[in-house]
Protein backbone atom coordinates (compact mmCIF):
# COMPACT_ATOMS: atom_id res chain seq x y z
CA UNK A 1 0.00 0.00 0.00
CA UNK A 2 0.93 3.38 -1.15
CA UNK A 3 2.21 6.20 1.48
CA UNK A 4 -0.70 7.80 0.08
CA UNK A 5 -3.11 5.47 1.11
CA UNK A 6 -1.96 5.08 4.10
CA UNK A 7 -2.58 8.50 5.52
CA UNK A 8 -5.58 8.35 4.04
CA UNK A 9 -6.40 4.84 5.66
CA UNK A 10 -5.46 6.65 9.34
CA UNK A 11 -7.31 9.80 8.93
CA UNK A 12 -10.54 7.33 8.63
CA UNK A 13 -9.45 5.81 11.68
CA UNK A 14 -8.95 9.12 12.94
CA UNK A 15 -12.44 10.07 11.98
CA UNK A 16 -14.41 7.46 13.00
CA UNK A 17 -12.66 7.78 16.38
CA UNK A 18 -13.87 11.34 16.93
CA UNK A 19 -17.19 10.33 15.80
CA UNK A 20 -17.72 7.58 18.03
CA UNK A 21 -18.37 5.04 15.47
CA UNK A 22 -14.83 2.77 16.22
CA UNK A 23 -14.90 -0.55 16.72
CA UNK A 24 -13.43 0.03 19.53
CA UNK A 25 -16.16 2.07 21.44
CA UNK A 26 -19.63 0.86 22.42
CA UNK A 27 -22.27 -0.15 19.19
CA UNK A 28 -25.44 0.71 21.00
CA UNK A 29 -26.15 4.78 20.11
CA UNK A 30 -22.84 5.84 21.25
CA UNK A 31 -23.20 5.24 24.67
CA UNK A 32 -20.01 4.82 26.74
CA UNK A 33 -20.07 0.51 27.69
CA UNK A 34 -20.84 0.04 31.49
CA UNK A 35 -19.73 -2.53 33.07
CA UNK A 36 -22.14 -4.73 35.25
CA UNK A 37 -20.94 -5.03 38.81
CA UNK A 38 -19.75 -8.09 40.05
CA UNK A 39 -22.17 -7.94 43.16
CA UNK A 40 -25.31 -7.16 41.02
CA UNK A 41 -28.38 -8.86 42.74
CA UNK A 42 -30.18 -11.83 42.01
CA UNK A 43 -33.23 -11.75 44.22
CA UNK A 44 -33.57 -10.86 48.12
CA UNK A 45 -34.16 -13.63 50.70
CA UNK A 46 -34.53 -12.58 54.61
CA UNK A 47 -32.07 -12.23 56.86
CA UNK A 48 -32.88 -14.79 59.64
CA UNK A 49 -34.35 -18.38 59.46
CA UNK A 50 -34.45 -19.69 55.82
CA UNK A 51 -34.81 -17.73 52.83
CA UNK A 52 -38.13 -17.53 53.40
CA UNK A 53 -37.92 -16.39 57.01
CA UNK A 54 -39.59 -19.15 57.88
CA UNK A 55 -39.83 -19.97 62.62
CA UNK A 56 -38.94 -15.99 62.47
CA UNK A 57 -41.26 -12.78 62.71
CA UNK A 58 -41.50 -8.92 63.95
CA UNK A 59 -42.39 -9.59 67.36
CA UNK A 60 -40.97 -6.18 68.29
CA UNK A 61 -41.30 -2.68 66.27
CA UNK A 62 -42.71 -2.93 62.87
CA UNK A 63 -41.97 -0.68 60.14
CA UNK A 64 -43.14 2.83 60.70
CA UNK A 65 -44.73 1.37 64.01
CA UNK A 66 -44.04 4.22 66.49
CA UNK A 67 -41.21 3.61 69.16
CA UNK A 68 -42.04 4.97 72.53
CA UNK A 69 -38.59 4.00 73.32
CA UNK A 70 -37.04 6.23 70.77
CA UNK A 71 -39.90 8.50 70.62
CA UNK A 72 -39.85 8.36 66.48
CA UNK A 73 -41.22 6.63 63.87
CA UNK A 74 -39.53 3.15 63.55
CA UNK A 75 -37.35 2.63 60.68
CA UNK A 76 -37.15 -1.18 60.45
CA UNK A 77 -37.93 -4.18 61.58
CA UNK A 78 -37.49 -6.31 64.67
CA UNK A 79 -36.95 -10.09 64.17
CA UNK A 80 -36.99 -12.73 66.81
CA UNK A 81 -37.99 -16.05 66.69
CA UNK A 82 -41.91 -16.01 68.17
CA UNK A 83 -41.81 -16.96 72.42
CA UNK A 84 -38.26 -17.79 72.12
CA UNK A 85 -36.92 -14.80 74.83
CA UNK A 86 -33.07 -14.52 74.61
CA UNK A 87 -33.31 -18.21 72.53
CA UNK A 88 -32.38 -16.79 69.37
CA UNK A 89 -29.15 -15.02 70.70
CA UNK A 90 -26.16 -15.86 68.63
CA UNK A 91 -28.20 -16.73 65.98
CA UNK A 92 -27.14 -16.70 62.10
CA UNK A 93 -27.44 -13.41 60.21
CA UNK A 94 -27.38 -13.52 56.63
CA UNK A 95 -26.87 -10.80 53.78
CA UNK A 96 -30.03 -10.80 51.83
CA UNK A 97 -28.81 -10.35 48.65
CA UNK A 98 -25.15 -9.86 46.82
CA UNK A 99 -23.56 -6.45 47.75
CA UNK A 100 -20.29 -4.79 49.26
CA UNK A 101 -19.99 -4.13 52.76
CA UNK A 102 -19.95 -0.48 53.57
CA UNK A 103 -19.95 -0.30 56.89
CA UNK A 104 -18.94 -2.90 60.17
CA UNK A 105 -18.50 -1.42 62.93
CA UNK A 106 -19.92 -0.46 66.65
CA UNK A 107 -22.27 2.56 67.89
CA UNK A 108 -23.08 3.61 71.55
CA UNK A 109 -26.92 3.71 70.30
CA UNK A 110 -27.22 0.42 67.84
CA UNK A 111 -24.33 -1.76 69.17
CA UNK A 112 -22.53 -3.79 66.37
CA UNK A 113 -23.86 -2.93 62.85
CA UNK A 114 -23.25 -4.35 59.43
CA UNK A 115 -24.95 -2.10 56.16
CA UNK A 116 -24.50 -3.41 52.93
CA UNK A 117 -24.96 -2.10 49.55
CA UNK A 118 -26.63 -3.72 46.60
CA UNK A 119 -26.96 -3.25 42.91
CA UNK A 120 -30.33 -3.64 41.40
CA UNK A 121 -29.01 -2.48 38.26
CA UNK A 122 -25.61 -0.13 37.38
CA UNK A 123 -27.16 2.39 38.81
CA UNK A 124 -29.94 1.77 41.05
CA UNK A 125 -29.18 0.68 44.88
CA UNK A 126 -30.57 -0.20 47.61
CA UNK A 127 -28.72 -0.77 51.67
CA UNK A 128 -29.87 -3.32 54.22
CA UNK A 129 -29.04 -2.75 57.93
CA UNK A 130 -28.83 -5.42 60.55
CA UNK A 131 -28.20 -3.78 64.15
CA UNK A 132 -27.50 -5.20 67.62
CA UNK A 133 -25.84 -7.63 66.74
CA UNK A 134 -23.90 -10.07 68.96
CA UNK A 135 -21.02 -10.80 66.50
CA UNK A 136 -19.99 -9.56 62.91
CA UNK A 137 -17.96 -11.51 60.34
CA UNK A 138 -17.52 -9.48 58.02
CA UNK A 139 -15.80 -5.87 57.13
CA UNK A 140 -15.95 -2.75 55.39
CA UNK A 141 -15.16 -3.13 51.56
CA UNK A 142 -15.99 -7.06 51.97
CA UNK A 143 -18.32 -8.26 49.05
CA UNK A 144 -21.15 -10.45 50.07
CA UNK A 145 -23.16 -13.51 48.67
CA UNK A 146 -26.96 -13.89 48.86
CA UNK A 147 -27.42 -15.97 52.00
CA UNK A 148 -24.00 -15.87 53.41
CA UNK A 149 -23.70 -15.37 57.15
CA UNK A 150 -22.63 -12.29 58.08
CA UNK A 151 -23.13 -11.99 62.04
CA UNK A 152 -24.87 -13.51 64.28
CA UNK A 153 -28.10 -12.02 66.31
CA UNK A 154 -27.25 -9.86 69.60
CA UNK A 155 -28.82 -8.02 72.45
CA UNK A 156 -27.47 -4.64 71.34
CA UNK A 157 -25.08 -2.00 73.12
CA UNK A 158 -24.36 -3.87 76.45
CA UNK A 159 -27.29 -6.13 76.08
CA UNK A 160 -29.53 -3.51 76.37
CA UNK A 161 -32.52 -5.30 74.71
CA UNK A 162 -34.07 -8.87 74.56
CA UNK A 163 -32.58 -10.56 72.13
CA UNK A 164 -33.39 -9.62 68.51
CA UNK A 165 -32.36 -8.38 65.24
CA UNK A 166 -32.76 -4.87 64.05
CA UNK A 167 -33.04 -5.35 60.25
CA UNK A 168 -33.49 -1.93 58.01
CA UNK A 169 -33.82 -1.37 54.09
CA UNK A 170 -33.13 1.91 52.75
CA UNK A 171 -33.27 3.66 49.19
CA UNK A 172 -30.84 6.32 50.29
CA UNK A 173 -27.00 6.43 51.28
CA UNK A 174 -27.09 7.26 55.04
CA UNK A 175 -25.04 6.52 57.85
CA UNK A 176 -25.27 3.48 59.57
CA UNK A 177 -26.05 5.61 63.08
CA UNK A 178 -28.75 7.22 60.91
CA UNK A 179 -31.91 7.62 62.75
CA UNK A 180 -35.40 9.65 61.33
CA UNK A 181 -35.22 12.52 64.14
CA UNK A 182 -33.49 15.83 63.91
CA UNK A 183 -32.39 17.44 66.90
CA UNK A 184 -34.35 14.77 68.86
CA UNK A 185 -37.81 15.75 66.79
CA UNK A 186 -39.35 12.80 64.87
CA UNK A 187 -39.54 12.91 61.26
CA UNK A 188 -43.22 12.45 59.76
CA UNK A 189 -44.03 9.20 58.61
CA UNK A 190 -43.88 10.87 55.12
CA UNK A 191 -40.14 11.98 55.47
CA UNK A 192 -39.25 8.68 56.72
CA UNK A 193 -40.52 6.42 53.15
CA UNK A 194 -38.60 9.12 51.61
CA UNK A 195 -35.00 7.73 53.00
CA UNK A 196 -36.22 3.91 54.96
CA UNK A 197 -38.18 0.94 52.46
CA UNK A 198 -41.09 -1.21 54.24
CA UNK A 199 -38.60 -4.65 54.64
CA UNK A 200 -40.87 -7.17 54.31
CA UNK A 201 -42.44 -5.69 51.52
CA UNK A 202 -39.42 -4.74 49.67
CA UNK A 203 -37.99 -8.12 50.28
CA UNK A 204 -41.46 -10.21 48.87
CA UNK A 205 -41.27 -7.88 45.74
CA UNK A 206 -37.99 -8.73 44.79
CA UNK A 207 -37.43 -12.44 45.74
CA UNK A 208 -35.04 -14.62 43.51
CA UNK A 209 -36.55 -15.97 39.96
Amino acid sequence: MSRKYWIIFILVLIALSLTGCSSLTNQGEGVPWKPKPLWLTDGFDFPVGNPDGKGWAITGYGFLSWSTYSNSYHPGEDWNIPGAGNGDHGKQVYSVANGEVVFSGWNSALGNVILIKHAISSEDFVWSQYAHLDERWVSKGELVARRQPIGTVGRGPNNRFAAHLHFEMRKEELPANAWPRTNGAAWARSKVTDYWLDPTAFINQNRPQ
